[in-house]
């Protein structure tokens, strides 16, 4: 399993855990609930085994007697390819990327002068 993986089993573990303290109910109740045995509830809520959506859904609805909501999101170590530079820029770019990395900063620092300057005299 994934390292990523198991970090999401073990928060969703957790959550389940405090819903169900929240509603006051021991493993083995909320296992009865979803139609599970406790010691599955125990796994789960220490992560240390995967749940199937229908046995999720089971603990959240059942169990819980709450809503399941999904959310799909970008995570946080993965970004979304930035969109296309205009073919001017993406020349820019790439000049600059194949100059040497200690003149990177310099360029940088030119280009937003520049920026500065033209838009200085628009306003």
């Amino acid at each position: 399993m994934v390292a990523a993986s198991k970090h999401a089993l073990r928060d969703l573990g957790t959550a389940i855990r405090l819903q169900r303290i929240a509603a006051g109910l021991s493993q083995d109740a909320l296992g009865r609930r979803a139609g599970i045995v406790g010691k599955y509830v125990s796994e789960i809520e220490r992560g240390t085994r995967d749940v199937p959506f229908s046995t999720l859904h089971a603990i959240v609805e059942d169990g819980l007697e709450l809503g399941l909501e999904i959310r799909m999101a970008t995570a946080p170590n993965r970004s979304r390819a930035a969109p296309p530079l205009p073919h001017g820029l993406e020349k820019l770019a790439r000049a600059i990327a194949a100059l040497p990395e200690e003149h990177h900063a310099r360029m940088l620092a030119i280009i937003r002068l520049a920026l500065e300057l033209a838009t200085d005299g628009s306003e």
